[in-house]
This record gives C-alpha cells, sequence and structure tokens, in this order.
C-alpha cells in the first residue's frame, strides 16, 4: 500500500512536468531564416482572410501635422517612470518604481514590446497595423495628462482622434481615453462598425523568453471567466493567425512571468475577443468595441484603465475585482504559498540570503514534522514485522482479492497498523513541495535571488552549461543520489515487481526534477539528507539497544 501510494504520487508528478514541458512547452525564439519565412506565410494568410472575410474598402489618410520630427516626453508618477513618444503615440519606456524594473523589452519573437495602445477598425489591421501607428502624433501636456492627436481621413471623411494618457497617484494604473470627433461635413460611420483597441503585444521584464517558465500569454476576462490565449491553436488543433471569441468582455491583457498589463473598460464592456495566434510574434489580444455613427461636430469618448504591476491580488483587487484572477493562483494552494513565502521573508531578515533562507526553512520544516515521521518509521517496521504473515495471507487467499483486502485489513487492525502511516510525512510535504513550486513561479520576490557557487538564480533550473542545447543541471543529479541512498537505508521487503519500481523512482525523480526551478530541487534535496541524517540516528540508537 504505502510503495503504491509513493509511486502513484510520484506519476502524478511526472504526469504534471510532461505537461508543462512539451505539450504546455511555450514555443522557442524563431531565427532570422525562420522569421522571413513566416512573415511571407502570414502576408500570404492576410490576403487569404480578406478574400474570404471581405471587409468594406477604406483608404486611411493621416492629415499633416504641426509637428514634424519624433520626440519623447517624460512623465513620472508614485509608480510608473515614463517616457511616451509622439511616434505612433505610445509609451517606449516603462519603469515599475517599486522594485526598478523596466516592463518594456526588445526581443525576438517579432513583436513591438512598445506599450502603443492602438486603434484598428478592422482585423487585417489588427495583424498588419495602420498609418497611426506610424504617424507623428500633436500633443499637449496638462500637469500629468498627456494629450496626442491627429486627423485622418477614412473613405473620404474626416475624423479627429486623440489619445489621452492620464496618470496620477490614487494606485496601480493609470487612464486611457480615445475622443473621436467628426469634423467632416457628412455623418461619419466607423467601417465595419466597430474598432479593435488592444495593449501592447509583449511585457517585460527582461529575461530568457525560451525557458519553459518565463513564457508570455494573451489574457482575458470574457463571460464572466478568465482565459489565456494559446499560441497555434494549442496542442490538439493547428491554429490560425487569429483567434476570435464572441462575448461580454470586461478586459484584455498580456501576461509575463511576474507581470499583467491589463486594458479595463469604463463604464461599458467589448462584445469580444480576438489575439494574434502566429507563432513567431507577439501576444496581442484586442477587445471588439461596437461604435455608432457620429454626426457633425459630435465627440464619442471610450476610456480604460490600465493596470500595469505584479500577479498580486491585493493591487489587483484595489483596481477592479474582475482582473483578481489574472494573478493565476490556484486558491487552496495560495494562503500556504503566502505563508511559505512570509517565512522565507523573515528568516532572510537575519541571513540576507534567500538560498539559505530555505535551507532554514527546510530544517524547520523537518523539525515541525518529525514526531510524524517517527510514528511512520515504527509503523514501516511493524509492516515490515507482519511481512510473513501477510505473504501467508496473500498464498492463502490468491484467487479471491476481496478476501485478501479485508483478512489484511483484520491484521492491520489488531496489530494497531496504519497501512497509510509510513506515506504521512510524504502526503504532508506535498502541500509545501506545491507552495514552494507556485511562490517559484510567480513570485517576484525570489527571481534571480542566487545561493552559492553555481546557483545564481533559484527560480530557474541551475544550468551549468549546455550540450547541444541539452542543460546539465547539477541539483537534481545531487538529489537523485540522494532519494537512492535514502531509499537504501529504509527499504523494506516487498514483491520484485514492488522492488523494481522503488529501484526505478530515482529516475522517475530525475526526469520530473530536471527543469524544475533550482529552488524546489534544493528543497527536496535537504529533505532527502535531513531524512539520510535521521535515519542514521536511529540506526546507531537501536544498535545501541541491542
Amino acid at each position: 500500500m504505502e510503495r503504491n501510494m509513493i509511486i502513484a504520487i510520484l506519476l502524478s508528478l511526472a504526469l504534471w512536468v510532461f505537461w508543462l514541458n512539451f505539450i504546455n512547452k511555450p514555443l522557442p525564439p524563431a531565427s532570422d531564416q525562420e522569421l522571413s519565412q513566416k512573415e511571407l506565410q502570414v502576408e500570404k494568410e492576410i490576403k487569404k482572410i480578406e478574400i474570404e472575410r471581405p471587409e468594406v474598402h477604406r483608404q486611411i489618410k493621416i492629415h499633416p501635422t504641426t509637428t514634424k520630427t519624433a520626440k519623447n516626453v517624460e512623465i513620472d508618477s508614485k509608480v510608473y517612470s515614463t517616457q511616451l513618444s509622439n511616434l505612433g503615440g505610445e509609451i517606449n519606456s516603462l519603469k515599475y518604481n517599486e522594485r526598478n524594473i523596466e516592463l518594456i523589452v526588445n526581443n525576438r519573437n517579432n513583436a513591438k514590446g512598445y506599450f502603443d495602445f492602438p486603434i484598428h477598425f478592422s482585423e487585417d489591421e489588427f495583424l498588419s497595423g495602420n498609418n497611426l501607428e506610424k504617424a507623428i502624433w500633436n500633443y499637449r501636456i496638462i500637469n500629468k495628462k498627456i494629450i496626442f492627436n491627429t486627423v485622418l481621413s477614412i473613405n473620404g471623411s474626416s475624423l479627429h482622434v486623440e489619445k489621452a494618457y492620464i496618470f496620477n497617484d490614487e494606485g496601480y494604473f493609470f487612464r486611457i481615453e480615445y475622443t473621436f470627433t467628426n469634423i467632416g461635413k457628412k455623418e461619419f460611420v466607423f467601417p465595419n462598425g466597430y474598432i479593435i483597441v488592444s495593449p501592447s503585444d509583449f511585457i517585460g521584464p527582461n529575461m530568457d523568453f525560451s525557458n519553459t517558465y518565463n513564457s508570455l500569454n494573451s489574457i482575458y476576462f470574457l463571460n464572466g471567466d478568465f482565459e489565456k490565449g494559446s499560441k497555434g491553436g494549442g496542442f490538439f488543433s493547428k491554429g490560425g493567425i487569429l483567434e476570435r471569441e464572441s462575448g461580454e468582455t470586461k478586459w484584455v491583457g498580456v501576461m509575463s512571468r511576474y507581470f499583467l498589463l491589463i486594458l479595463i473598460p469604463e463604464k461599458f464592456i467589448g462584445t469580444g475577443v480576438i489575439y494574434d495566434s502566429r507563432e513567431n510574434t507577439g501576444y496581442r489580444t484586442g477587445m471588439y468595441i461596437p461604435m455608432k455613427a457620429i454626426d457633425q461636430g459630435e465627440k464619442l469618448t471610450k476610456s480604460f484603465k490600465v493596470y500595469i504591476g505584479e500577479k498580486d491580488k491585493e493591487k489587483l483587487k484595489t483596481v477592479e475585482t474582475s482582473i483578481i484572477d489574472a494573478a493565476d493562483v490556484s486558491s487552496w494552494i495560495e494562503p500556504l504559498r503566502d505563508f511559505l513565502l512570509w517565512c522565507l521573508m523573515k528568516i532572510n531578515i537575519f541571513v540576507g540570503n534567500l538560498g539559505w533562507s530555505l535551507v532554514i526553512f527546510s530544517i524547520l520544516t523537518k523539525i515541525l514534522l518529525l514526531p510524524l515521521t517517527q510514528k511512520s518509521t515504527e509503523s514501516m517496521k511493524k509492516m515490515q514485522a507482519l511481512g510473513p504473515q501477510i505473504n501467508e495471507l496473500k498464498e492463502k487467499h490468491k484467487d479471491n482479492p476481496t478476501v485478501l483486502n479485508k483478512k489484511t485489513m483484520e491484521l492491520y487492525k489488531k496489530e494497531k497498523i496504519n497501512p497509510l502511516g509510513g506515506c504521512l510525512p510524504l502526503l504532508l510535504q506535498m502541500p509545501f513541495f506545491f507552495a514552494l513550486y507556485s511562490a517559484l513561479i510567480n513570485s517576484i520576490e525570489l527571481w534571480q535571488a542566487p545561493f552559492i557557487l553555481w546557483i545564481n538564480d533559484l527560480s530557474l533550473p541551475d544550468t551549468v552549461f549546455e550540450i547541444k542545447g541539452f542543460n546539465i543541471n547539477i541539483l537534481p543529479l545531487i538529489m537523485t543520489a540522494t532519494t537512492f541512498i535514502q531509499q537504501k537505508m529504509t527499504s523494506t521487503e516487498g514483491t520484485s515487481q514492488q522492488q523494481k519500481l522503488m529501484m526505478i523512482m530515482p529516475l522517475i525523480l530525475l526526469y520530473i526534477f530536471w527543469n524544475m526551478p533550482s529552488g524546489l530541487v534544493l528543497y527536496w534535496a535537504l529533505q532527502n539528507i535531513l531524512q539520510i541524517f535521521h535515519q542514521i540516528i536511529i540506526t546507531k540508537k537501536e544498535s545501541k539497544a541491542n
């Protein structure tokens, strides 16, 4: 029973890791040659979309502006230090002041990276862009508000467009307002009856985006549920270059490992979501917004909150309750994860190294679970002593499994043995394991946290070098060796099949932990080492007693 339970847990972990590393694995950056080929393919697919799903023909022209050259403007608030450009009316630098991290990064995924918040008048524009994104906008500044404006013509009708960024010191957001004014001589009708508004196609911080744990996602809130977009259409289907979904849309955005960029409509909701599903591009996610016709001289304004910040539920809650789910943390593990982080940070006040804090936490955990570990050891010994009687029952009732199980349980009850007693320490370790995994994956406090020697980032595998693209990691090897030693020291009798399964268990663990964050592997290896020392002490006491 004990071995079966342990094997079931390990196989479940193996399946989970297989999903992370093979099925849900992020796509690696493409080479320049691959990107060129992809761009040609995208052009063909865009043309195909235009043929299959024709839209209202239009020609967008930008009227000349008084400002002839691109200029940068800096506007700071309590949360953000920004630099904006009148080229496209975009933010080309944004520092998150609380941690002094730049969130606009250059990358090879064919994404702009700038926080541009563009306006698109059709789906093919959503893919290929329009003249507004390349235009030099006029601008004016009022305190912490910068208003970009330009005039464009669509199918001969003139439209004045303003895009205003409004910064404040209220919280972890700023506002964007789009104002459309009909300056033509007739009613202005939006092509297709909608616009598509989206935030950026990428968000930092800068890191190795080919790593499994540093992947990005399109995200949105549709019909009451938080969703993530899937590049390439997911594992079980071949995706197109666009994915679309209809329904009440409360917000859209992009998610990196630690940060979120979310565009939230104020006093209205969108009618659908569209996101870029091409394999080697960014993660732009847009919202369909129905637009009524505008009479001559009339204005139409759409206002949004923009959250740019950490995956922190408390911060998200202060902006909008519907974006809390974007923290992407399991509710059942969150309390333990927060407690674990709190412990690590408190210990770190005294030691000043999160690696050593993790070592101390592992020791404290072992001490806390010591009484159960002792009971587990005693339970294992009692079960080992019952081996001959169990084998006798198996031989006697080998043709009747129901009777065998009944007699076996009666024997355990008579000898006051809990057959799951030996598994209790492992089962109690699992919540700590998952909580630490969640902390290492989502908590920026552990990002780039060094330990000693070659372990320079607890949030990533402890790779020392690569051989033909294969990472060579040291901690999983140490963990596997200590698992083998511990298994030899605590092994009990069993069937030949069980013994074989126990022999390959260290190899299963090696596979499971190979590309996991080094902090998690360190924790498991430390538990093994502490258990080995505990077993040595028990063995010495037994030798003296005999």
